[in-house]
């Protein structure tokens, strides 16, 4: 699991210390696997929508601003947009 990295500046990630990062990455990590199903084989477009909205929010809870823009294009173009590359960013965030 990816628990390092740039933190960008203007996320929550910025402002917190690097223990309680960890612990939210950490979080964000177990929030993907339970998530990342909906989202390879999307069968209800209202879940697969939810999922990523949560998984923005979080992503940029985080630090991780480009899965959190991913996380939103999908969320308003599914059943369509980059919900490949977002599948590919989130399985190598938990890798």
């Amino acid at each position: 699991m990816r628990r390092g990295g740039d933190v960008v500046a203007g996320t929550v990630a910025a402002a917190v210390p690097p223990a309680v990062l960890a612990d939210l990455r950490g979080a964000f990590a177990d929030e993907i696997r339970s998530r990342l199903p909906h989202l390879r084989q999307v069968t209800d477009l209202e879940t697969a929508r939810r999922d990523a909205h949560t998984l923005a929010s979080s992503a940029w809870v985080v630090g991780e601003p480009e899965i959190a823009r991913l996380a939103r294009e999908v969320e308003s173009a599914l059943p369509g947009g980059p919900l490949a590359e977002l599948v590919d960013k989130l399985s190598r965030y938990v890798a």
